[in-house]
């Protein structure tokens, strides 16, 4: 069953991948260079799997897609740093942060997977409803109904619902990234277990994603686009207003969703990261490297390059 999930995923995955096969895990590769991308499997249960995944990049393969998905799956995944864009309906998007949780019914127009931050570490569960729930009623009494789980995905969430990071969640997820190599196996039984009881009696009406239409995500990101090309140049909110025709609020919210920070925070950040860049290539001398970034003033670049980098441009150049 293991090697069939395996099977599962890659065939439904357009993208070069190797497998490695190791007792009850396996190793999913694909990508190559500094854009690469983990999946390490393992089989907890018939029909439950739990995976590891470790991206680096922005964008992905073709994902699960309806159509190939004629069994009834749910898959809980968990974010333990960086973003994932979720598209929820036919022209929503929502978006996954650091520590939140989304159960979701497999298939629902899943094709590309995004990552804004270009980088995404997590967890997830992938249940076999029908295979897992028979597994489950005879592992704990009383017995777990997968099928109410699936029946409240469907009926009152549109098949998707995400949970914003709180204690309960942290405190039944996070012991399962590290966990000594010589209980790993029975360690993810227990706590997978625990979170599917957590769930048996969690309220599922409190759906707390914020979503956006695609026409705004697309605006964002070109917005984006612009502020990355264009660093030497003051660009203000009203600019973007204007220029964009999106309201302030929309964009502020928007892009801090997206981005993960305050849109002049995270441009701020960026310019400051390229400056590293710039010094590592060793091409500009700092005031030339100032003016790229969009600092008039090398005194004003040097001490907001020091708050955020700890040092100041000329000792980073000798580090």
């Amino acid at each position: 069953m293991l090697r069939d999930m395996s099977n599962f995923l890659t065939e439904n995955i357009k993208n070069n991948v190797s497998i490695i096969h190791e007792n009850n895990k396996s190793i999913i590769k694909f990508g190559n260079g500094d854009e690469y991308g983990i999946i390490e499997s393992y089989k907890i249960f018939p029909g439950v799997f739990l995976y590891f995944n470790d991206m680096h990049f922005f964008e992905c393969f073709e994902f699960f897609s309806s159509d190939k998905i004629n069994r009834r799956f749910i898959e809980i995944n968990h974010c333990f740093s960086g973003k994932y864009e979720c598209k929820v309906g036919k022209d929503k998007l929502a978006y996954f942060s650091k520590g939140d949780l989304d159960i979701n019914k497999l298939g629902l127009d899943k094709i590309v997977s995004r990552f804004p931050l270009g980088y995404y570490k997590g967890l997830g569960l992938l249940i076999d409803v029908d295979v897992a729930n028979e597994s489950l009623n005879k592992f704990i009494s009383p017995n777990l109904d997968l099928n109410v789980l699936y029946d409240k995905l469907l009926e009152k969430n549109n098949g998707y619902l995400l949970l914003k990071s709180n204690n309960e969640i942290d405190h039944v997820i996070g012991e399962i990234y590290n966990v000594d190599e010589r209980i790993k196996e029975p360690y993810f039984k227990l706590k997978i277990v625990e979170l599917l009881l957590f769930f048996s009696i969690s309220d599922f009406d409190k759906d707390e994603k914020m979503t956006f239409s695609l026409e705004q995500v697309n605006t964002i990101k070109n917005i984006k686009k612009e502020l990355v090309n264009n660093l030497d140049v003051n660009i203000t909110l009203d600019d973007l207003v204007n220029k964009y025709g999106i309201s302030k609020t929309s964009l502020k919210n928007c892009f801090k969703e997206v981005y993960g920070k305050p849109i002049f925070t995270w441009r701020k950040e960026y310019k400051l990261d390229y400056a590293c860049k710039l010094i590592d290539e060793g091409k500009y001398n700092i005031s030339q490297i100032a003016s790229m970034v969009g600092y008039k003033s090398p005194s004003k670049f040097t001490k907001a390059f020091k708050e955020y980098i700890g040092c100041t441009p000329s000792e980073y150049r000798k580090i």
